[in-house]
């Protein structure tokens, strides 16, 4: 340097004019040569050095997903028994209150199954009192009265028979009528013994297995025709609560749209719709397989959408156990559902059943950490380190960091900076405004 400077002072020194300009040129060229050579660490041409002042603040991460506004608390209002739909008093997305009347249906045939199951039970009534006085029954009546009777001609015959032996024995009359006479004995005994034995088994036909199934049998007649009576009084269908009824599922619907007509025939337990609770909404949506077990019941949500102003707060509520095939790709999903929290009046007017709705899940929260821009990290994803800058005067330095977890706006640090540090970086381009 000291020898350059000296060729250009006796360049000077021989051409006093033209030289002198060049002189101070070269003079400036030499000495931002000099300090550019002395900071090795100074940015590159056409890139622009960033910088960011660490503090700690609240730090989330989130995911996204789109689902539909449904029913958050809901309850079924079903067919009461099989039959026809007679009238409906409500169209999807009306406004119902508890105690309306929802849908009738025609009694026709309920009528006929009542009258078949009161046949039934009075059948079974009659069988059962008939065995509560078994004893003293018909039948036990007839029993003993055959008995009797045969015992009284058994022995009828046997006096016979002992006169007619000793008549036989004085020769008085034939052997013949007295062998007659025997047989005739002989079969009177058989029916005393007949009857005897007939006694034993309709008196057994009052007890035991005979008795309990007379019970059962009343038991089940009484129980249907209970529950075919509960049936024909909730021909009236009302609703169970208040709140927004809508379409049913449509698995398991004739129709492809899953509502119900009038005059069609509807089978017991088969829905005629849906009644979401006033105030009670969620968000129904999916999951694939990559995000069901990142998301956790309880986590807090945020819900947007273009069909009502303002964020709507929740936590999700379910995570369906298992998959379905999507529609689409044949992909397997998980239902989720989210439950809103209680709706300002406002809000509660705008969203509406149905609606599209934007989901954010927060998967992770830290109330106070270090954060830094994902473009301030350098290094390797084993070895991170960020350059902090003490004095603007004096070159960045590494500092190796410890990072958390990380989003697409900021990366966590653990450790390694405080508040206060001023972190650097470099990015190509056009300096931005600040």
């Amino acid at each position: 340097m000291a020898h350059q400077l000296e060729r250009l002072t006796t360049a000077i020194r021989r051409r006093p004019g033209r030289t002198a300009l060049v002189a101070v040129a070269a003079l400036l060229i030499l000495t931002v040569w000099t300090c550019t050579a002395r900071k090795p660490d100074a940015k590159r041409a056409g890139e622009v050095q960033r910088h960011y002042t660490v503090s700690k603040q609240s730090f989330a991460v989130s995911t996204g997903f789109q689902g539909e506004i449904a029913p958050g608390e809901s309850l079924a209002v079903v067919a009461p028994f099989d039959g026809v739909l007679q009238r409906l008093n409500f169209a999807y997305g009306d406004q119902v209150e508890a105690g309306q009347v929802l849908a009738e249906f025609d009694v026709a045939d309920v009528q006929r199954s009542r009258n078949d199951a009161e046949s039934t039970y009075l059948k079974s009534a009659r069988g059962a009192a008939d065995l509560q006085n078994w004893q003293s029954g018909p039948e036990m009546s007839r029993a003993r009265r055959s008995l009797i009777t045969a015992r009284l001609e058994f022995e009828q015959a046997e006096r016979r028979l002992k006169e007619t032996r000793s008549l036989l024995d004085r020769g008085l009359v034939p052997r013949m009528e007295y062998e007659t006479l025997e047989r005739q004995v002989q079969s009177q005994k058989m029916a005393l013994e007949a009857a005897e034995q007939d006694l034993q088994i309709t008196a057994g036909r009052g007890e035991g297995s005979y008795r309990r199934i007379a019970e059962l049998d009343l038991s089940n007649s009484t129980n249907r025709l209970s529950t075919v009576s509960a049936d024909m009084a909730k021909a009236r269908v009302v609703a169970p609560d208040s709140g927004i009824i809508v379409m049913p599922p449509s698995g398991g619907q004739d129709k492809a749209d899953g509502g119900v007509t009038v005059g069609g025939r509807l089978s017991k337990g088969q829905p005629l719709g849906v009644i979401a609770r006033a105030g009670a909404l969620g968000v129904r949506f999916q999951l694939d397989e990559g995000d069901v077990n990142t998301i956790k019941l309880g986590q807090a949500v945020t819900v947007t959408g273009a069909g009502f102003s303002g964020v709507l707060k929740g936590r999700i509520h379910s995570i369906a156990g298992q998959a379905k095939k999507d529609a689409g790709g044949g992909k397997a999903v998980f239902v989720a559902m989210a439950l809103l929290d209680p709706l300002p009046a406002e809000q509660a007017r705008q969203v509406r059943i149905g609606m599209t709705a934007n989901l954010n899940i927060t998967s992770y929260t830290n109330p106070s950490v270090i954060t830094l821009p994902p473009q301030a990290i350098q290094g390797s994803p084993a070895n991170p380190f960020v350059l902090v800058q003490s004095n603007p005067r004096k070159a960045p330095q590494e500092v190796r960091v410890q990072l958390g977890k990380s989003s697409p706006f900021a990366v966590e640090v653990l450790a390694g900076l405080k508040p206060g540090d001023r972190v650097v970086w470099s990015v190509p381009g056009v300096p931005a405004s600040r």
